[in-house]
């Protein structure tokens, strides 16, 4: 029987520092870095991007407007022993190649990864963030030296240390979006909850659709804050249908969360975004990567209609820049 694949939804994240955002630098960095053919090791693991793509799912309309690749763990399963009635535990080495994908499908002018893990084992999101931005790491610094050796040649005065500073290397985070009836069930295993922790994630320029949280990173700019948190405890429980309202913006994808405290039984219970983040099922069935692409941004269509997630409104609109950056890069081809 097929297995049924699930659709997780994050929010991408890309800054080089407070200079720019992930498509402020499209075509100089992040295209390069996204086409670069390059891999990521780790261990005996080798990580990559599979038949990458820069592509429009539906034909003209901007917020469908992709880079879409499979995620690639290259890696090798190793056994030492097995178990059989006659022998017990017998030492046995044997080892697999294996190669579990995901397919990433990075909607640029919303920010929003649409992940789909196609077999057990598959890279996780974080994964594909943490694959991404060792390549983007390595794309920004050949535009350093670019830039640098490009100003040299034309007599302007520039030093190494400076085209570092105009382009400096970006960090990324895959932020998980909060399904709210997953929020509430989670809530609801709490007997008593004892610790609300709410950090600020970066965001690509989008801006926050609460008023408080509005404020707060205002707040956070104003001072020069790299990190803010707040917290609310009590050892005799929070209320939890007012943390369900404080925390439910969560599924705009700019906050991070934890909470702690205690279950019905008395265990410890823990919760963050991965454990209430949007999930939702896919058709059954062995698809190929263009189907399940397709699937996957209907299916984001319908989680936004239902307000199930949100896209908060952008400081400055970028279709056109994302509409010349895919003609230029078609041109390319």
């Amino acid at each position: 029987m097929a297995r049924k694949l699930e659709l997780e939804v994050a929010n991408f994240v890309v800054r080089f520092e407070s200079k720019y955002v992930l498509n402020d630098l499209l075509d100089e960095v992040v295209l390069p870095a996204f086409f670069s053919g390059k891999t990521r090791e780790y261990k005996e693991t080798t990580y990559f991007f599979h038949e990458p793509e820069f592509k429009y799912l539906e034909k003209g309309n901007i917020d469908s407007l992709a880079l879409v690749c499979r995620l690639v763990k290259d890696t090798v399963l190793r056994r030492h022993q097995i178990y059989t009635r006659n022998r017990g535990i017998v030492p046995d080495e044997y080892e697999i190649k294996s190669a579990p994908s995901a397919i990433a499908t990075l909607l640029l002018k919303s920010h929003r990864l649409l992940y789909v893990r196609e077999v057990p084992n598959a890279p996780s999101a974080k994964q594909f963030g943490s694959t991404f931005k060792y390549f983007l790491r390595n794309s920004t610094m050949e535009y350093q030296n670019s830039v640098y050796d490009q100003k040299k040649e034309s007599g302007e005065k520039i030093t190494r240390k400076r085209s570092k500073e105009l382009f400096p290397i970006p960090d990324v985070e895959v932020v998980p979006l909060v399904a709210g009836e997953s929020l509430k069930e989670f809530l609801g295993r709490f007997k008593t909850l004892k610790n609300l922790k709410v950090e600020l994630a970066a965001t690509n320029n989008e801006i926050d659709n609460e008023d408080f949280f509005r404020q707060l990173r205002g707040t956070q700019n104003d001072v020069g804050s790299h990190r803010t948190v707040i917290t609310q405890q009590s050892n005799d429980g929070l209320d939890t249908d007012g943390c369900y309202k404080y925390v439910e913006a969560a599924k705009q994808g700019n906050f991070f969360i934890e909470m702690k405290g205690e279950d019905e039984r008395g265990d410890d219970l823990v919760g963050t975004n991965e454990s209430f983040a949007v999930k939702s099922q896919l058709p059954a069935g062995n698809q190929t990567k263009a189907t399940r692409v397709k699937q996957s941004f209907q299916k984001y269509q319908e989680l936004l209609d239902e307000d199930v997630v949100e896209v908060g409104k952008a400081e400055e609109d970028v279709s056109e820049k994302l509409i010349e950056s895919h003609k230029k890069f078609k041109k390319a081809q």
